[in-house]
């Protein structure tokens, strides 16, 4: 790709704007409500920056030194900044927010700063005497210069090394990203071009300085001759009134701050009519589909995605602006990133450097003039020229463009049986799922069989039940209204606090990976002293196995094949018993319904159970049906076949002697309630190949459920009774229902 350089340098631009519009604002400084407080306009800016060299050069700074600075966003880190690289100096700007004096230390002294130029009050006199390198506090934009601003040797080139930023650590120190003053002005071209930024916009910077995100947005902006707008940092609650007062036009964010906006609509609401604001950028971190989403229809503001690194000066590619509402929505919906920007090669390619066809998964690779001249130190990240992100992605092409998709970082795409999986895509799908999550993150965790299972971080809303809101997602989990492959098969709950984040709003999952946090399994809905009980799904081959076996055995002759039980699984709800040796000691089938008690009272097991697939349960039923039961106690027998089957009379009078041990099983009290299970009704014909029943069944209902049922320390069969009381209690379901059956009538017929 041919590339032109957008200016000569950086000071003759900066000379270039003053001439041409000398009285159009720069730079404006704002408070927290934004409104704006002082303003330096272009043929002001000139002289500001002539000041600041003059300055620097006091202090002895020189050609490739190196600056650190602990100043926080302001207009005073813009001026500093563009005077070092105009000058030929590299700036090291500090996150004063996260990072310890031992962070800061390590970077100053990594990239082998002379000076620390620093906002008063940043650090105590007792940090900076511990530095080996001379420190200098500043109070305003003042700075007293005894030399003449004009004997200051200005770089006539953008080729000279200008900044140097840190990555977030995960695992060890960050790495140092040597970024030249060619690699920022080239991206900020592109952005100018990609974003439309013209000289009458007005952009507001809510990101931090010391990210490449709002250095590289900056840049752009000065470019294109717009106005800078910087508060003193980003706020929640006042976003809106910042965006209104300051009249930005546009803004860059990350996820984090999307989702924050999206319950200050009263916010928006109150500012709504003062808004100048028709576009936002957002990047920087992986974007939420659903939060993106809402966000658009909930303010009428296009969100356009772009991705890139630090080590590309910022974005290589980004969602074009100039598309169709259809396009629009089809790209926002599909989280593409978009095309590559002016003079990106991005490709996609695999471990050897091979470049892949269109809708194949491989790491996305950059090449072009914002691309970094390299790390601090030896680490090499080329490969054929191209810089490796360890980002995981595909394109697409419609007509002749390529819109790329990113499925998450190479260190944080979760392999499941060798197939990628995307965190990202994870937490959308959880999101759209339960109404009470707040914020999801999908890690991966080491598994025998797949190598690594999905497990979901869930921070609940402050609003939300937590036992009802966590059993209900488990419930929709298992009900496959998720990819059964993508499910989360481990659940941990954390405050959102906890979280580990850069200073860019970025989720940090290797670390939260890390994290000593309390996963339980998706699959368990409730423990005892010697049993768990879990929801059989096709995750766990052998407890499916046993339950199978189980099941026939107890319901012989009325087994059934492996495929209906399969079935049962996939679409009702199937708990089993299992202790601590991983055998299975109890299976229960259960459906949920909204059918009432009159219409259960009269249906007959094969419409109930649909021909025992159990595929007309309703995930969000009402009311919760046991329809099958049964433990490693059972002791199989044979039974009289009777000709003449007794009315339903004699049925009730034999429940009432007391005989049946089914009855009686249901009858006893279970989970610390006074009584177990009433007899509703006597269903004649209900399955009439139960001979054992002599084709009668049994709706009996348990106590309502007022409190939390306890697991006692009964038989298999009580304690599986006991954990479908407790899943329906998690449910928020109050109505628990056998469709049972009079297991020994036909004994009781035979011997009248």
């Amino acid at each position: 790709m041919n590339f032109v350089k957008p200016v000569g340098n950086l000071y003759e631009h900066l000379t270039h704007l003053s001439d041409a519009a000398p009285e159009k604002v720069a730079l404006a400084a704002c408070d927290e409500k934004g409104n704006v407080e002082w303003e330096i306009n272009y043929g002001q800016l000139k002289d500001k920056i002539r000041e600041c060299a003059s300055w620097l050069a006091d202090l002895g700074v020189r050609d490739g030194d190196v600056l650190g600075l602990g100043i926080p966003n302001s207009v005073e880190l813009l001026l500093l900044s563009w005077t070092a690289w105009g000058m030929g100096a590299i700036t090291v700007p500090l996150d004063l927010k996260r990072d310890r004096m031992e962070q800061h230390v390590y970077k100053l002294e990594s990239a082998n700063a002379k000076i620390l130029i620093a906002k008063k009050g940043v650090f105590s006199r007792q940090q900076t005497s511990g530095l080996r390198i001379k420190s200098v506090e500043i109070e305003d934009l003042k700075p007293v210069s005894s030399r003449d601003s004009a004997k200051v040797q200005w770089k006539k080139d953008l080729a000279h090394q200008a900044l140097i930023l840190f990555t977030s650590g995960t695992t060890a120190n960050p790495k140092g990203v040597r970024l030249s003053l060619e690699n920022l002005m080239a991206n900020a071209d592109a952005i100018k071009e990609w974003f439309k930024i013209k000289d009458s916009d007005r952009f507001l910077v809510l990101l931090p300085l010391h990210h490449i995100n709002s250095t590289s947005f900056c840049l752009a902006t000065m470019l294109a001759g717009g106005c800078i707008i910087v508060p003193p940092a980003y706020s929640n609650s006042r976003f809106w009134q910042q965006i209104a007062g300051s009249q930005a036009s546009f803004t860059s964010i990350v996820p984090t701050i999307c989702y924050d906006q999206l319950s200050r609509e009263k916010e928006f609401a109150r500012f709504r009519d003062k808004l100048r604001i028709n576009r936002i950028q957002i990047g920087s971190a992986p974007v939420v589909v659903s939060d993106a989403k809402k966000f658009v229809e909930k303010y009428g503001i296009r969100l356009y995605q772009g991705y890139g690194q630090t080590e590309t000066a910022l974005r290589v590619t980004g969602v074009p602006l100039n598309i169709d509402e259809k396009t629009y929505q089809k790209l926002l919906e599909g989280n593409s990133i978009g095309t590559p920007v002016k003079c990106a090669d991005v490709r996609i390619m695999d471990g050897s450097g091979k470049t892949l066809p269109e809708k194949t998964d491989g790491e996305i690779a950059v090449k072009g003039p914002m691309v970094m001249k390299g790390y601090l130190g030896k680490t090499n990240p080329f490969r054929n020229g191209y810089f490796m992100t360890g980002d995981i992605g595909y394109y697409e092409s419609t007509g002749n463009e390529r819109y790329f998709f990113l499925k998450g970082r190479s260190k944080e795409i979760i392999i499941k049986g060798g197939i990628n999986l995307s965190p990202v895509a994870v937490e959308d799908k959880l999101k759209r799922l339960n109404g009470s999550i707040d914020q999801a993150y999908a890690i991966g965790l080491p598994d025998r069989r797949y190598g690594e299972e999905v497990a979901a971080v869930i921070c609940w809303k402050k609003t939300a039940d937590f036992e009802k809101s966590k059993a209900e997602l488990k419930n929709q989990l298992a009900s496959g209204r998720t990819s059964r492959y993508e499910a989360p098969k481990y659940l941990a709950a954390i405050d959102s606090e906890r979280i580990p984040m850069t200073s860019a709003g970025k989720v940090q999952r290797s670390l939260l990976k890390k994290m000593q946090l309390d996963f339980e399994a998706v699959n368990v809905i409730a423990s005892g002293t010697e049993s768990k009980f879990l929801r059989l799904g096709s995750d766990n081959p052998e407890a499916f196995r046993q339950a199978f076996d189980l099941y026939n055995y107890c319901w012989q002759p009325l087994g059934i094949s492996k495929e209906t039980f399969s079935a049962q699984v996939r679409n009702g709800i199937v708990i089993a018993a299992v202790d601590k040796r991983d055998e299975v000691k109890g299976v229960v089938s259960l459906i949920r319904t909204n059918l009432g008690e009159k219409e259960l009272s009269g249906i007959t097991y094969e419409t109930l159970t649909s021909g025992q697939s159990l595929s007309g349960n309703q995930p969000e039923g009402k009311n919760l049906v046991c329809v099958s039961i049964c433990s490693s106690n059972y002791k199989a027998e044979g039974f009289p076949e009777i000709s003449e089957i007794p009315g339903a009379e004699t049925v009730r009078k034999y429940l009432e002697s007391g005989l049946d041990p089914v009855f009686n099983f249901h009858k006893k009290a279970k989970g610390g309630f006074e009584k177990g299970a009433g007899l509703v009704a006597i269903i004649p014909n209900g399955r009439p190949e139960d001979r054992r029943a002599l084709g009668y069944n049994l709706l009996l209902k348990y106590p309502e459920l007022a409190k939390r049922p306890e697991i006692s320390g009964a038989s298999a069969a009580v304690q599986l009774m006991e954990a479908v009381m407790t899943f329906a209690w998690q449910l928020g379901i109050s109505d628990v229902y056998a469709f049972s059956r009079p297991i020994g009538f036909a004994d009781y017929a035979a011997k009248r």
